[in-house]
Order: C-alpha cells, then sequence, then structure tokens
C-alpha cells in the first residue's frame, strides 16, 4: 500500500525535515537514512513504524539544516541531547501520523474498488446460473438442429422431437453440470464479503479469493456452453484484479 508523510520542525534551533513514503510490496521491507546524530533513535523509529505497519517498503528520510561553515558537518556531529532526542522524536511521530493517514486513505480507495469487483462477480455468477438452468433446452435445440442437418443431407427429411436422443441430451448435459461450482462461488463470495465487512486480515482474503478462482476454472472447464465460458472469462479476470488489489491490504 502507498503513503507519505511529510513534516518539518527545529531541533537545537535547527530546521529538521522527515519524510515518510511506503510503496506496494507482499512483505515489510525499511529503509532509513538519517543524519549520523539522530542514527541511536532508530530502534526507537522502527519500533513505532512496525507497530502500525505490517507490509510494504518503507523509507524513512530525515534531512537537517547545514551548520554553517562545515563543509563535513555529518561526519563530525555528536548524537543529539536527550532534549533534542525528545523534540527530533515529536516530529518524526507527527510525519508518522500523516502517513498512516495517507495508507488509510489509500486502504479505503483499495476496498471501494474490491467492492465493485465484488458485486461485479456476484452479477455475473447470477448470469452464469440462469445460463446454465436453461441449458439442457439450449443443447436439446443444438442437438435437433444438428440430428436434421444431416437426415437433410442423406435426403431422409426432418426428424420428429420424440426421435431426438434424449439420452444424449441428458449425458451431455450432466457431463456440463456446474451446479455444485455454482453454489461454492455464492459461498466463498459471501464469505468474502463479511470478511471483508469485519476488516479481515488480508491473507485470509487471499485464501479465499484463490478458492474462488479455484472454483470459476473448474466452472470453465466443465462448461460447454459458449455463453457460459464468456462470463466465465469476465469472472476471472474480475477475481484476479480483486487478488492484485489485495496483495497491498494489511
Amino acid at each position: 500500500m502507498t503513503g507519505y508523510g511529510m513534516e518539518y520542525g527545529f531541533v537545537s534551533g535547527r530546521k529538521i525535515v522527515c519524510i515518510i513514503k511506503s510503496y506496494n510490496s507482499r512483505f515489510f521491507e525499511m529503509f532509513l537514512d538519517i543524519p549520523y546524530e539522530f542514527s541511536h533513535v532508530e530502534p526507537r523509529i522502527k519500533m513505532e513504524i512496525k507497530k502500525r505497519v505490517k507490509r510494504g517498503k518503507i523509507e524513512v528520510i530525515v534531512r537537517k539544516e547545514p551548520e554553517p561553515r562545515l563543509k563535513f558537518f555529518h561526519l563530525f556531529s555528536k548524537k543529539t541531547s536527550k532534549g533534542g532526542e525528545e523534540e527530533f522524536f515529536y516530529i518524526f511521530l507527527s510525519c508518522l501520523q500523516k502517513f498512516i493517514d495517507s495508507r488509510a486513505e489509500e486502504g479505503q480507495r483499495i476496498k471501494d474498488d474490491i467492492k465493485e469487483r465484488l458485486e461485479r462477480l456476484k452479477e455475473l455468477t447470477a448470469e452464469v446460473e440462469q445460463l446454465h438452468k436453461r441449458f439442457p433446452q439450449y443443447v436439446k435445440s443444438v442437438l435437433k438442429e444438428r440430428v436434421n442437418q444431416i437426415a437433410e443431407e442423406i435426403g431422409i427429411g426432418e426428424i420428429p422431437d420424440n426421435i431426438i436422443d434424449l439420452a444424449g441430451v441428458v449425458h451431455i448435459v450432466r457431463k456440463s453440470d456446474i451446479s455444485e461450482e455454482i453454489t461454492r462461488i455464492k459461498s466463498h463470495l459471501a464469505s468474502f464479503e463479511e470478511e471483508l465487512q469485519r476488516e479481515g486480515d488480508g491473507k485470509k482474503l487471499l485464501f479465499i479469493s484463490q478458492e474462488i478462482l479455484r472454483e470459476i476454472n473448474t466452472l470453465g472447464s466443465k462448461s460447454t456452453d459458449i455463453n457460459i465460458i464468456e462470463k466465465v472469462i469476465d469472472m476471472k479476470l474480475e477475481i484476479e484484479r480483486i487478488r492484485e488489489q489485495l496483495y497491498n491490504v494489511e
């Protein structure tokens, strides 16, 4: 999840600028670029960030106003006093809060996007379910068309409906039955929505999304209806986009 925070203030009369920013990453990484005189507070900085951030590449950059007439002041600077340390840490905490607020806004945008895609998945699942209910009649009509085409080619005229091989229709319908997959997808979508609403763990949401994807793949491999297959492609696109977003959710 991306985020950005900046704050400035004064430590022992000198201006200090603190910047914290983050980039998307599946793991937690932290990089500090701070002057030597504040190096002894690095453990406190890391502790405060780790308490609030679980995932992402985090950068903490601190810059200070140069001391006059000291070209290489950073090589000879002494570590700041206790009072200066608290002044610096106050600036850092203010910057950290702005950074956290920025990530919260980004998190809400991600959540809203996931919700929209979740609704689209529910719509597509309902459409697939309706198409599947009409599938037996669709198979029968296709089979009838094919049989009559063959009958015409050999010159025996149109074949009555009661002679059409209903056993063949039943076999195709059973082989392409996706009722169980549809039921499981609907159940997983409900679980995903519930977990999302209660600000659930990103890893659990990823696991549920993987189960949804698995059922969608099975649904696509079993179905022979081109209309359903087209819907399945759309479903896979939506769940993959959701999964991409989930890698940024803590």
